[in-house]
């Protein structure tokens, strides 16, 4: 179920790390203009921030410290198509979100259900469900 976390998380700190010696490049040939370290320090900035949250929960599924919401959910599978298909999850007015089509033949409906979820992307490691 994490295979989107994982992907994000690699190519955003790939990302990060090739920004940073571009960067670095550009300096060190005194070749950086006003429009390149603004370019540059903008992608770094949101390169860093993705990383950083997505390390963050990184840190917290290998620690074993996820997040438990349980009770009464509304599971729903969304393929329209455009993008991954994604199966929604909504405990107590709260949305979660698995990418992928793990849960296609999931008839949409409501269920008793127990999530184990990453505490800052809100990505499920796994989810229990019972029949109402």
């Amino acid at each position: 179920m994490l295979i989107a976390f994982y992907s994000t998380l690699i190519i955003f700190f790939i990302l990060f790390i090739f920004t940073i010696g571009y960067f670095l490049h550009l300096i060190k040939q005194k070749r950086a203009t006003g429009g390149n370290v603004l370019a540059l320090s903008s992608l770094l900035l949101l390169t860093g921030i993705i990383s950083g949250i997505y390390g963050f929960d990184f840190y917290k599924l290998q620690a074993g410290e996820v997040q438990i919401a349980q009770g009464e959910c509304f599971i729903g599978f969304n393929d329209n198509g455009k993008s991954i298909a994604t199966t929604t999850v909504e405990i107590d007015e709260t949305i979660y979100q698995i990418k992928g089509d793990t849960f296609k033949g999931l008839p949409d409906g409501t269920y008793h259900c127990k999530i184990h979820y990453l505490p800052v992307t809100k990505s499920i490691e796994s989810l229990e469900i019972e029949n109402k």
